[in-house]
């Protein structure tokens, strides 16, 4: 079958179910006033209008559709549009004679006006939320011109499910239309930020979200067409127009690009389905606050922060001002090792490579907080936690960096080339089992995870153990490591530590700091000197804090580092407990650009992160984006006469061919996987 969208005569209506209004995109100037107070008599039973009077009214807070609160609001079609009067008179008739079960109307004479329709039996029995009903009069059998009578403004809301639809379906596997969108989404003041100076260049992301995954990919395949129509959009307009423009939704997406056809690009595959470098898609769901991770030793690369130093002025300045704090300490050039410059000190000592990947981390933290992201709990991993003590604010920079850069040298100067460490893929207990059977000489450095063990010591007893392992079948792996932390050997460390470091002031923060040195919750006031060395000479127990912060609610764990070392045991420890959670990295081994940062930030978005992407954009103006299925520009014109005379076909178009193509075919779920996710443009999905 076909639906006749363009003006036709005005239609009859057959007493039935009510129609509930799914969703209106685009309403005509006429359609965005206030609605006013009841004009008329409402229904004189739930569900049936008076004879001569139709109703439309908005689905109460507290009541069902087919119940109406008394003195509902009501409004009346303008008599100057007839054609979307009798365009949707037309749509009911088809929808009441059984025609048609969802019908969309529109006009040809006013583009952008489209109501998505259907019966409200079927919309409640599939768990819909109808944002009105509809209801065209039936005393005469005829619809007189000026007496049907329609929404006068969308609000945006959704209301709760009534009983009857809870009972008639399941939330499970839900994909229900969006409330009534937006006109139009906009970018916010150009003055709201400062648009010449986003917080990372180089790249620009933009945002979807939708109530559904099919949501998603119909707003991508609109987006698109729309923005290959107009050349002239620049990409930051675009960016901070999807940013500010509207919410976000359960179900999101985002496309990250260098330039604007390499978003397109990006826009087709989110469309299509298809994954690709560049395009992140998720759900989100409430996360309970960020932990922030911060890893100690391993992940580093020559340039690791190159790539951030030049487009993230948060990044350049965070390193520049530890570059200062290190200064009294070290006799070579911090800024040059963490942009991987000819000359710079090799990153393969010990007391260069802890500074910068302190400076690294923090750095990277930085950059989360330019977009809006601060964490509610920190916890760090060997010298990581002096990281996570910092940027929790219990550690000042300078006293971190006296930490860092003397025990780094104590280190160089006392252990190097005297250890080796090996990660072995069994639980702790059994490691401390075979330790035990092999003598001396060993430690269990850090438990990792219900699997993961490090073990730390000698290089002979090391070399013994992994002979060992390898010898059960064991997939042991060695460590990059020339000095034995976290073992007896570091015991020589104690007094040179305390007396070099001298006392340290601790300081109060909101933020929740969870011990990888006991596994729990830890008080700032703790944080002295000892508790640095017991940091460096203790077992790391990674494993313990990590359940520690799941059971206190938290599943959302972003990890600022030059590449990921603790997402993977996250999720180890969390598919241990049975616990969901999401754990997200920065940057990775040889990519240090805003394209990897920003679709890090994404990873983190579309799990329910709340994320500032305007901060990313350099708007130059307000610009308009489509606000539902169709662009302004469809249907093109209406063809009178011929054979598109009796389908109503509007000119060809990269949406409207899908549309049409489907509903010439019957496919009615084909065509409202075109129109009915788009409704929600504007409405933060």
């Amino acid at each position: 079958m076909s639906f006749v969208l363009s003006p036709v005569p005005e239609g009859t209506a057959a007493g039935g179910d009510p129609i509930a209004v799914l969703g209106v995109s685009g309403a005509p100037d006429a359609f965005r006033g206030t609605v006013p107070a009841a004009l008329g008599p409402g229904p004189a039973a739930p569900g049936r209008p008076d004879p001569g009077a139709a109703a439309v009214f908005l689905e109460g807070p507290h009541g069902a559709a087919e119940d109406p609160l008394p003195g509902a609001p009501v409004g009346r079609l303008p008599s100057g549009n007839p054609p979307l009067r009798n365009a949707v008179a037309a749509a009911l008739s088809w929808l009441r004679g059984g025609i048609a079960r969802t019908a969309v109307a529109g006009t040809t004479a006013r583009p952008g006006g489209w109501l998505l329709l259907r019966r409200l039996s079927d919309a409640r029995a599939a768990g819909e939320p109808g944002l009105c009903l509809l209801e065209l009069a039936t005393g005469s059998g005829a619809a007189p011109p000026g007496v049907t009578e329609l929404l006068v403004a969308v609000r945006r809301f959704q209301a709760p499910p009534s009983a009857s639809t809870a009972r008639a379906a399941p939330a499970a596997d839900r994909e229900p239309p969006a409330a009534a969108p937006e006109l139009t989404a906009t970018a916010a003041d150009p003055q709201a930020h400062d648009q010449g100076r986003p917080v990372l260049s180089g790249a620009v992301p933009w945002p979807l979200s939708s109530r559904s995954e099919t949501g998603v990919r119909a707003e991508a395949r609109l987006l698109a067409a729309y923005l290959r129509e107009r050349p002239e959009l620049d990409s930051h307009d675009v960016a901070h127009a999807l940013a500010t423009g509207r919410g976000a939704a359960e179900h999101r997406a985002v496309a990250v690009g260098a330039d604007r056809e390499e978003l397109l690009t990006g826009l087709d595959a989110l469309a299509a389905g298809h994954d690709q470098e560049g395009v992140v898609r998720g759900t989100a769901r409430p996360s309970g606050g960020v932990v922030m991770m911060f890893p100690g030793a391993g992940g580093q690369w020559r340039g690791m922060g190159g790539g951030l130093w030049d487009s993230s002025p948060a990044f350049r300045e965070s390193v520049l001002a530890c570059a200062e704090a290190f200064a009294p300490y070290v006799d070579w050039s911090l800024v040059d090792v963490v942009r991987g410059r000819r000359g710079a000190a090799s990153l393969n000592r010990v007391e260069v490579v802890q500074p910068a990947l302190f400076t690294v981390t923090v750095s990277l933290a930085a950059v989360w907080r330019s977009f809006g992201v601060v964490p509610a709990a920190v916890l760090g991993h060997s010298q990581g936690e002096i990281a996570a003590a910092h940027v929790a604010g219990a550690l000042r920079l300078p006293d971190a960096a006296r930490v860092v850069a003397t025990r780094s040298r104590l280190i160089a100067g006392a252990l190097a080339g005297k250890g080796a460490m090996l990660s072995v893929p069994l639980p702790a207990a059994q490691v401390r089992e075979r330790l035990a059977e092999l003598g001396g000489g060993l430690a269990v450095a850090a438990v990792n995870g219900p699997a993961t063990t490090s073990v730390a010591g000698s290089p002979d007893a090391i070399e013994e153990l992994f002979a060992r392992l390898v010898d059960e079948g064991v997939r042991v792996a060695r460590i990059v490591s020339d000095f034995a932390s976290h073992s007896a050997q570091v015991d020589a460390l104690h007094g040179p530590l305390l007396d070099e470091v001298g006392p340290l002031r601790h300081h109060s923060t909101d933020t929740l700091l969870c011990s990888t040195v006991t596994g729990r919750v830890l008080d700032p006031a703790a944080l002295d000197t000892e508790y640095w060395y017991q940091n460096l000479r203790r077992t790391v127990e990674f494993d313990s804090a990590v359940r520690t912060l799941l059971r206190l609610g938290f599943s959302t764990f972003v990890e600022p580092s030059a590449h990921p070392l603790l997402t993977a045991p996250v999720a180890d420890i969390a598919a241990d407990t049975g616990t969901e959670v999401r754990a997200v990295g920065s940057l990775r081994m040889g990519e240090s650009t805003a394209q990897r940062m920003l679709t890090s930030l994404a990873e983190a978005q579309v799990a329910g992160v709340p994320v500032d992407w305007a901060k990313a954009c350099a708007s130059r103006g307000r610009i308009e984006l489509p606000s539902g299925p169709l662009p302004q520009e469809f249907p093109r014109g209406a063809a009178t006469t011929g054979p598109e005379a009796a389908t109503g076909r509007a000119a060809p178009g990269a949406a409207g061919d899908g549309f049409w193509r489907a509903v010439d075919r019957g496919d009615l779920a084909g065509a409202l996987g075109v129109v009915l996710p788009a409704l929600s443009w504007s409405n933060g999905s």
